[in-house]
């Protein structure tokens, strides 16, 4: 029944937006990312788990600190290529009021629960069980990655997923260890849905936080709906086990990135702002980065 709930809400929230977006629009803000492309994007989660924050930083290390020249003198084609890039990646974001909403109700929730219990959780679990809990649950969704390289037609990466999977939850001791990676280079292709409907050139529709999950987009969030489905704890009765085991896998992922969040609030005139372009450029680079 709970399950139920949950996935109605959801629809509810998704047909609610379609239909009506000017209820809680501002001026049909549009986002225009203002960051890199070359950038470092740190995720608080694995995909399908409760809190995500993104924190990106240049990566160019090719500027010579000691130039005088001004960033007006740029190079033509560089600054083009920029432009072009931020112009595709352009979503808007009509539910502000709702999405500012659930922003700030993720950073209560982030600085009232989700960090102290990490904080307390990593004082007293060894390293060496943490990264083995990761890598359990990241091998858990081989469901998600398989269905999503087969629905691109990406056959070779869908049959290196379910070797990899096999490999792992045998010797690899149910998942805990990553011995198709380390003693095989073997390497998942960390897809999901919402990349799949990318790949087929949908686009975004419009930005989206949503409560507890933390930013998505309009596409985003009907292929996280295909992801719950895909992912096994979802089927783990009672429902609040389920939930249980999917907090704990937060927990367990956010105990390694503690600090980001606090970094890019802290560098950010507006983290709102700032999570929200860092999330579009992330995932539009996923998209296009196809093999």
């Amino acid at each position: 029944m709970g399950k139920k709930i949950c996935f109605s809400f959801l629809m509810f929230l998704l047909s609610f937006s379609v239909y009506h977006p000017y209820v809680c629009a501002e001026n049909d803000r549009i986002i225009h990312p203002v960051l890199s492309p070359d950038c470092i994007v740190s995720e608080y989660r694995e995909k399908g788990s409760a809190h995500q924050v993104l924190l990106a930083a240049n990566t160019d290390n090719s500027y010579d600190e000691d130039s005088s020249d001004d960033i007006d003198d740029l190079d033509d084609e560089l600054m083009q290529d920029f432009e072009d890039s931020s112009a595709t990646q352009s979503v808007a974001d009509p539910l502000y009021y709702f999405n500012y909403a659930m922003y700030s109700f993720n950073d209560f929730l982030y600085f009232a629960a989700i960090k102290p219990v990490s904080q307390g959780y990593k004082a007293v679990t060894p390293v060496i069980v943490r990264k083995g809990v990761r890598n359990f649950f990241h091998n858990l969704l081989f469901p998600v990655r398989f269905v999503s390289n087969l629905l691109q037609g990406r056959v070779v990466n869908a049959g290196r997923e379910v070797e990899i999977f096999v490999i792992n939850s045998t010797i690899g001791f149910l998942g805990f260890a990553r011995i198709a990676q380390d003693q095989f280079d073997l390497q998942t292709s960390d897809e999901d849905l919402g990349q799949t409907l990318g790949s087929y050139s949908i686009g975004n529709g419009f930005y989206l936080v949503l409560p507890v999950l933390g930013p998505s987009t309009l596409r985003d969030a009907i292929g996280r709906v295909g992801d719950y489905f895909l992912n096994p704890v979802t089927y783990v009765e009672p429902w609040e086990l389920s939930t249980g085991i999917k907090a704990y896998d937060s927990i367990n992922t956010t105990s390694f990135h503690i600090g980001d969040y606090e970094a890019i609030k802290k560098a950010s005139i507006d983290p709102y702002q700032a999570i929200k372009n860092a999330y579009i450029q992330h995932r539009a680079k996923q998209v296009e980065n196809r093999e």
